[in-house]
């Protein structure tokens, strides 16, 4: 029996890209490249994507794809241009270029910062568009586009989409309609990208000008909201999946159809490493304390006698000599040693008077800070931890600090995570409608993230080989470039055969566990012996596909 009897299998494909950096892109390239392959019916796969949702690195893949898809540029192009763009590898050495070239900030509204650096390089390596024209893609059928970040006034998802609000519901006004159409793409992929502690906040509206009409800039810089300016940043922080936007989209039904399937492309890990408390025993023998190290350091620099002193045997020593008090005459000799001791204490009196002051200064605001800021009951016990040595000071702030790290960068993010996902599959209504890729599915390290379990009867025997290639691809970290270790492992190609391998087998697998009524449309069954002929070429050769498709580019990276 049937749970949704209005699905059309592949009829309407909704996609989301992960966050993850570079580890992102590539595997994203490799899902598209795999849905361009195999067909269901007269069309590609990918044909019937109607909706993607990207988030940071994936992003960079799904912009770039949107908006070639907007301006009619041919699938293999597309691939051809991200690749290169990826194995380039140019983007970091591209920005910190931009960064110190005073002409290219000369030339744009945006402020001097890393972020805009990199959304420039974007713009330059990608050749991206504008919003408008995702707003008017013709001769695709790719109708909704979301490409997500954060917010940094009420915490919300900050969606650069060209259906439904653009931004969130609490920024959305009226004022943000003729502004959002000329926002470069480039500047979007910057914001869904740009990561807490690698970048800085990237600022909306005033990082976001581009020949927009200075009364349409200023009409929005007038709402209170956007006085300041609204920083926005990673769309990873709350959703690093997309998984909130494409549901948006579904539940949304107009214009169009809901998605018939929904493919979640992951390339983030449920897995993190546990945190370790710092073993070395810290003892309160023979180690100073905070108040004794800065009372020593402040009373080494600060003004004393022996500077008074030095600077008055100086200046004695050559009033005495221009006296020739010194057996009747003048010595040279005693110029210079005078001269040199009074220089001496002159910097050091000088230098010790400022210190003095500025130790009596800082110790009053540091004091007034507290006084301001902390209960009065709290006070007098938070004063004793000058008391405590400086190793027990430095345990304590290196196990907050790696700590909150831990909390911020997984237990956050994965909590978040695991309440998306479970936000999309136990919905009844999305029973037969989700495809879940991740990278690290084939691995053999037995790490899965859903309630579905690996499929044995689809998987068969043999596939070492894939297990070998999904291990190198989930292994990467996550950043913007390829390191010496990436290279030597052609973690690219692995990475991007893995989406296609991935996909391969999540689409048998879905196959497989479809309702009779529907597996057994002619459409599906052809589909299914396409995808079974490539599982085995893929367990032979997991890179058999993307050596293929550079095989055909004009400028292959394998021959450069």
């Amino acid at each position: 029996m049937l749970t949704n009897p209005t699905i059309i299998p592949f009829n309407s494909i909704g996609l989301c890209f992960s966050g993850g950096g570079y580890r992102a892109s590539a595997f994203s390239a490799g899902v598209l490249s795999y849905l361009n392959r195999v067909r269901y019916g007269e069309k590609k796969l990918l044909e019937n994507v109607t909706g993607l949702s990207t988030v940071s690195g994936g992003t960079i893949t799904g912009a770039y794809f949107a908006a070639c898809q907007a301006q009619g540029i041919p699938f293999s192009v597309f691939f051809e241009s991200l690749y290169s763009f990826l194995y380039d590898d140019k983007l970091m050495k591209t920005a910190l270029s931009y960064m110190e070239d005073d002409s290219v900030w000369d030339a744009t509204p945006k402020k001097r910062s890393l972020i805009n650096a990199f959304s420039l390089a974007y713009q330059t390596l990608l050749a991206t568009g504008t919003m408008d024209e995702l707003d008017h893609i013709k001769d695709s059928n790719l109708k909704y586009v979301c490409f997500n970040a954060t917010d940094f006034s009420f915490g919300l998802a900050f969606r650069f989409q060209n259906h439904g609000l653009f931004g969130n519901y609490r920024l959305y006004c009226e004022e943000i309609i003729p502004f959002k159409g000329s926002i470069r793409i480039a500047d979007a992929i910057a914001s869904s990208s740009c990561f807490p502690m690698g970048f800085e906040p990237i600022i909306f509206p005033d990082d976001f000008r581009n020949k927009q009409p200075e009364n349409v800039y200023k009409d929005l810089k007038g709402k209170f909201l956007f006085v300041n300016g609204v920083g926005i940043m990673d769309g990873g922080i709350v959703d690093n999946q997309g998984i909130g936007s494409i549901v948006n989209f579904n539940n949304s039904n107009a214009p169009g159809t809901p998605f018939d399937l929904i493919m979640v492309n992951d390339v983030g890990s449920y897995m993190m490493p546990p945190w370790m408390e710092d073993q070395k025993e810290v003892g309160p023998k023979g180690n100073k304390s905070l108040e004794a190290a800065f009372s020593g350091f402040i009373g080494a620099l600060r003004f004393n006698r022996w500077y008074l002193l030095t600077l008055i045997t100086g200046l004695l020593l050559i009033l005495g000599n221009s006296m020739e008090l010194f057996f009747g005459r003048s010595w040279s000799g005693l110029y210079i040693t005078g001269g040199v001791l009074t220089g001496i204490g002159l910097v050091l009196s000088g230098f010790g008077l400022f210190t003095s002051l500025s130790a009596k200064f800082l110790t009053y605001t540091v004091q007034n800070v507290f006084r301001r800021n902390i209960p009065g009951v709290l006070l007098a016990k938070i004063q004793g931890l000058d008391k405590l040595s400086i190793s027990l000071w430095r345990r304590m702030i290196t196990e907050r600090i790696t700590s909150t790290f831990t909390m911020v960068s997984y237990i956050f993010l994965n909590q978040l995570r695991r309440i998306n996902y479970d936000f999309l599959y136990e919905n009844p209504s999305n029973k037969h409608r989700i495809i879940t890729n991740t990278v690290y599915e084939l691995n053999g390290q037995h790490q899965n993230l859903t309630k579905s379990a690996i499929n044995k009867d689809v998987l068969g025997n043999d596939y070492e080989k894939i297990e070998e290639s999904a291990l190198i691809a989930s292994q990467m970290p996550t950043t913007l470039w390829w390191d010496e270790v990436d290279i030597k492992l052609n973690r690219q190609d692995n990475l991007i055969a893995c989406g296609q391998f991935t996909t391969c087998y999540n689409l048998l697998k879905y196959i497989n566990e479809l309702p009779e009524p529907l597996s057994h449309g002619a459409d599906i069954q052809r589909l299914k012996l396409m995808l079974e002929a490539d599982w085995k070429k893929f367990k032979d050769h997991p890179r058999f596909f993307i050596e293929e498709i550079k095989a055909t580019m004009k400028r292959n990276p394998a021959k450069a």
